[in-house]
C-alpha cells in the first residue's frame, strides 16, 4: 500500500510539473501523449512539446531544471540538443521540445489523465491537431515501430474525435496549408505497407490496451481513407 501510494504521488509531481512547464514556457502537449490521454489505447512513454516560438535552449533548460526540482523531481537528464529539438528524458518518461511553427486548429487543458486520477492542467493541442501531427509522422516516418503507433493513434483519436474524413480534411488544410488529397496516396500506401509485412505488435513492443489486432487497424484505416 505504501509503494502504491508513493507511486502516486511520485506521478501526481511528475504530471503537475509537465502541466507548469506547458503553462510557463507557453508549450503544448500534442500527438500520441494527448490521444492517450483520452483514449487509453496503447502504453506510451513519450511527451511531446511544442512551440510557436524557435526554442530558446539555454533558458529553456534552466525554468525545466527549475521545475522538475522544486516538483522533487531530480531523476532526469538532457540527451540531445539541436536547433529546433531537444530531448531529454524524466523519470521514465522521453519529453521532446519541439518548434512547431504551424496553426493550431484549438487548444485544450488536459485537466486530468483519466486512468491514473491525476490532476494536471497541462496545456494541450486537441486530438484533431494531434491526429495531423501522426499523419504527418505516419507518412514520413521509415521506424516501423513508430509507423504502427502513429497507425493506432490515428485510429483511436478519429474514433474518440467522432472525426469524419471531410471534417479532418479541412483541419488538415487549415494547419498546413497543404490540400489534404495531396497526401491521401501516401496514407493508402502506408497501410498497405503494414498489412503486407509480418510484423506483429509484440515483435515491436508495441502494447495496445483496447484490445485490437492489425487486421483490424489495417482494415479500419483502409475504409476510412478510402
Amino acid at each position: 500500500m505504501l509503494n502504491k501510494e508513493k507511486n502516486f504521488f511520485k506521478e501526481k509531481n511528475f504530471f503537475e510539473a509537465i502541466g507548469n512547464i506547458t503553462q510557463k514556457l507557453n508549450l503544448y502537449a500534442g500527438g500520441d501523449f494527448v490521444i492517450y490521454t483520452f483514449s487509453n489505447h496503447r502504453r506510451s512513454e513519450k511527451i511531446h512539446l511544442f512551440s510557436q516560438e524557435k526554442l530558446k535552449k539555454d533558458s529553456l533548460k534552466k525554468l525545466v531544471c527549475d521545475i522538475l526540482r522544486s516538483s522533487k523531481i531530480e531523476n532526469f537528464e538532457f540527451l540531445t540538443d539541436f536547433t529546433d529539438l531537444i530531448h531529454m528524458k524524466v523519470e521514465n518518461f522521453s519529453i521532446y521540445f519541439i518548434y512547431y511553427p504551424y496553426r493550431i486548429y484549438k487548444e485544450i487543458d488536459i485537466v486530468e489523465i483519466k486512468d491514473k486520477k491525476l490532476k494536471t492542467g497541462i496545456k494541450s493541442f486537441s486530438v484533431e491537431d494531434s491526429i495531423c501531427v501522426k499523419i504527418n509522422v505516419f507518412v514520413n516516418s521509415q521506424d516501423k515501430r513508430e509507423i504502427i503507433e502513429s497507425a493506432l493513434d490515428i485510429l483511436f483519436g478519429i474514433e474518440k474525435a467522432n472525426l469524419p474524413k471531410d471534417e479532418l480534411a479541412k483541419i488538415y488544410e487549415y494547419k498546413y496549408s497543404i490540400t489534404f488529397y495531396e497526401i491521401i496516396n501516401d496514407i493508402k500506401e502506408k497501410i498497405k505497407e503494414i498489412s503486407e509485412n509480418e510484423i506483429t505488435f509484440e515483435n515491436l513492443g508495441i502494447e495496445p490496451i483496447q484490445k485490437i489486432t492489425k487486421k483490424e487497424l489495417t482494415y479500419s484505416l483502409q475504409r476510412y481513407f478510402t
